[in-house]
């Protein structure tokens, strides 16, 4: 009698948890996001193959499974081919990013170390990008794909649809709620209304990956050469430290042998807000025919960010095509993490449970997490509204031993791989989930969110 009843108790706090988890999911509106691959040509043909490979790698990605805690929004291609890119004056540059004189420096430094520079810079890259998201009317298919039905053609409008926002935005409501919203056409029906479009819509990303192969070298050159440069412009309070970060990129250099995998990330957003929304009402909601003709949606640079990984340590290697293909999936995992970290607005929100009675979430290293971090909890609210807002209840740190691993390939040694001199963060393979230090609370623990704080 006594187990029944410790059985039925359990199962109880079991079915509860698991509520109170899918609650919290459901109410929270992710980010969308739209990855691309930058398709270039070889820098030299020793890397033909090698580029084959990664672009073999970049189109086997499952995005709605790897970057789960975003909403996978794809217009159906996944690549750009450069040729068909604009070129920019030094206005347009200008007016995404201005060089800076540290980055002139270490320019120099690269060259008079030998290493051969890309003529083109980031900031290049960056604006040609944009200049040829709006050439092709990018922002106008996002916009029209987000009022249409799923599997809709965003260049091909015959009526507008609630289906995407109601599949993406309504995960919380009712399935009798949904479908009175659906009947009805109007986004003023649905719970959260415009204010769910204005959030959905305006954080809407598009994020471009480009990848290179370079050598332990070139690798290296550039960790000394930031670290050389960054010190010149460190204050006389920091040059300790400064000098202690070019003493470690030089002594890892040593270390470093092989070939690596550079993933340049940069990322966009869809210009969007409350005037654009009641534009999009006054002028295209009731003759979608005149959308393409009329409508200017712009996307605009957000930011961009640098990673490597190890590939082989030969181009030859017995199997240099699964560490090439590991390294670029590394690659592309590092620069998106690093985005998530330098640009707040861009940073998901993920579970927090509570396991074996830790606090515990299923991210690690492949979100680039490591021991210290700090994560702010939030709880769901509701306001006068009824409109979802997320209140912070506490804040909580990852236990230093306990990161989970989960980059590619994680704890699979395969022979002949590269190796990369630079300090590892610390990361067990054999966890399936990354622990914080901090003890369950009645304010924190399942059916609460995180995000990575400030």
């Amino acid at each position: 009698m006594k187990k029944a009843l410790f059985l039925s108790i359990a199962l109880l706090c079991l079915n509860t948890t698991v509520k109170a988890q899918e609650d919290a999911d459901s109410k929270y509106l992710r980010n969308s996001l739209y990855m691309l691959k930058l398709d270039m040509a070889p820098e030299n043909e020793e890397y033909a193959h090698a580029f084959e490979v990664m672009n073999n790698a970049f189109d086997g990605i499952n995005f709605a499974q790897r970057y789960e805690r975003y909403n996978d929004f794809s217009l159906g291609t996944r690549h750009i081919d450069w040729t068909k890119v604009p070129t920019v004056t030094g206005a347009e540059m200008d007016a995404v990013e201005k060089e800076s004189k540290k980055d002139q420096m270490i320019k120099q430094q690269l060259q008079s170390m030998g290493i051969k520079v890309d003529p083109i810079s980031e900031r290049e890259y960056a604006a040609r990008l944009l200049k040829y998201f709006n050439e092709q009317q990018f922002g106008n298919q996002l916009v029209a794909k987000w009022h249409m039905a799923p599997n809709a053609d965003p260049k091909n409008i015959t009526n507008w649809d609630l289906g995407t926002l109601l599949e993406l935005g309504t995960k919380g409501l009712s399935e009798e709620a949904r479908a009175n919203a659906k009947a009805s056409e109007n986004i003023n029906s649905i719970a959260g209304g415009p204010e769910m479009e204005n959030k959905l819509l305006g954080s809407t990303y598009v994020c471009v990956n480009d990848y290179r192969m370079m050598t332990a070298q070139e690798k290296s050159a550039g960790a000394i050469a930031l670290a050389e440069i960054t010190l010149q412009f460190l204050p006389s309070i920091a040059q300790v430290a400064g000098s202690a970060a070019v003493s470690i990129a030089k002594a890892a250099a040593a270390k470093t042998k092989g070939y690596f995998v550079k993933t340049n990330a940069y990322l966009f957003k869809l210009d969007w807000d409350e005037e654009k929304r009641k534009g999009f009402d006054e002028l295209f909601a009731l003759n979608p025919g005149s959308f393409y003709e009329k409508a200017n949606y712009q996307l605009k640079y957000v930011g961009k960010s640098s990673k490597s990984a190890g590939a082989g340590m030969t181009m030859d290697a017995a199997k240099v095509d699964e560490l090439t293909a590991r390294g670029a999936l590394r690659a592309t995992d590092a620069a998106f993490a690093a985005l998530q970290r330098n640009y707040e607005e861009f940073r998901p929100m993920c579970s927090l449970h509570v396991i074996d009675g830790k606090l515990a979430a299923y991210i690690g290293k492949k979100e680039s997490i490591k021991g210290g971090d700090k994560f702010n909890v939030f709880v769901p609210e509701e306001d006068k509204d009824k409109n979802i807002v997320w209140k912070q209840v506490g804040s909580i740190k990852v236990d230093k031993n306990g990161v989970w691993d989960n980059s590619e390939g994680a704890g699979q040694v395969i022979e002949g791989a590269a190796q990369d001199g630079e300090k590892d963060d610390d990361g067990n393979a054999a966890l399936t989930y990354t622990t914080f230090s901090d003890k369950p609370s009645k304010k924190i623990g399942e059916g609460c969110m995180i995000r990575l704080a400030k």
